[in-house]
């Protein structure tokens, strides 16, 4: 089974715990997620079966979008409210357009500094193991991008709460950037909830549960590797001696040359789709050559198109 599955995770559960559900669901071996979602979050979770797991690099490109609450004048440990309260102030004065007002300085590319509860390797461990210990070190900020940010709903009272919706890319923590606009409003602020709406066109709307799997509904929800890619990478569908070729390894130079644009802001790799638009590889772009650089298909069938056609 190689596919993917636009899971909608529950609040209480892992990510990890969500895949293995899956795996055990689906009697499939191989699989994992594009992007950690936290055990009090929910949403989708976009998880990969089989070969369909190398693509996850890719898969990373995309980006994503929240809908979270948070709640001003109230600082914590885990920078949502789950966590240990370690200060709280009166924010009754903070208002609606003084929070709209700081919200452009959390757009564009911005810096966050990890918080001590994530998954971030520090000297061998994860951030969150030595944060159990009662441990605090120090973190580099990372450059992240805010592509949107908006204030759907505000609620004012001692401790107002706002909701936001988020679209960023991958790496962004959004109960860091609760906690930083609560902060830029010197009253700091938490995370309550959190739903991921989005993973690029990958939609809650479309996300299937845990129970509808179980109820034996997955392949209505099997998305192809080839329909996963193709909002990310430009398309080629070359003559199968190609294909062939790719799985020898070796490189082509197409004559004429594939007619799809390369994005200028990623690497110029391809989604390479054989004779039925099943995804067979992704190929890197080095010059005026293609070179294979994942091969996911395993035979190509004979197609009587002229070899020159591709090859030159």
């Amino acid at each position: 089974m190689d596919a993917l599955l636009n899971l909608y995770k529950p609040a209480g559960m892992t990510s990890r715990e969500a895949v293995d559900a899956v795996r055990r669901i689906l009697g499939v071996r191989r699989a994992g997620h594009t992007g950690t979602l936290d055990p009090g979050a929910e949403g989708v979770l976009l998880i990969c079966l089989g070969k369909a797991t190398r693509l996850n690099e890719f898969l990373q490109w995309l980006p994503k979008t929240y809908r979270a609450t948070m709640v001003l004048g109230v600082q914590t440990d885990t920078q949502d409210m789950e966590g240990k309260v370690i200060a709280s102030t009166d924010a009754g004065g903070i208002t609606r357009e003084m929070l709209e007002a700081v919200l452009p300085r959390f757009t564009g590319e911005i810096e966050q500094i990890p918080p001590m509860h994530s998954a971030v390797h520090h000297e061998g461990r994860r951030l969150y193991e030595l944060a159990r210990e009662g441990k605090v070190v120090s973190r580099e900020a990372r450059k992240v991008q805010v592509y949107r940010l908006e204030l759907l709903r505000f609620s004012p009272g001692e401790h107002p709460e706002a909701e936001i919706e988020v679209e960023c890319s991958t790496g962004t923590y959004i109960r860091t950037l609760c906690a930083d606009i609560g902060d830029a409003l010197g009253a700091g602020g938490a995370m309550k909830s959190l739903v991921r709406t989005a993973i690029g066109a990958f939609r809650v709307e479309n996300a299937v549960t845990l129970q509808q799997l179980e109820a034996g509904d997955a392949a209505d929800h099997l998305i192809p590797m080839a329909k996963a890619v193709e909002d990310i990478l430009p398309v080629w569908t070359p003559h199968p001696r190609v294909l062939r070729l790719f799985r020898l390894g070796r490189f082509v130079k197409p004559k004429p040359f594939p007619p799809v644009p390369l994005p200028e802001d990623k690497p110029p790799y391809i989604a390479v789709l054989d004779a039925a638009g099943d995804l067979f590889a992704i190929a890197t772009v080095r010059r005026d050559e293609v070179w294979p650089y994942k091969v996911f298909g395993e035979h190509v069938l004979y197609h009587p198109r002229s070899v020159e056609e591709d090859l030159g």
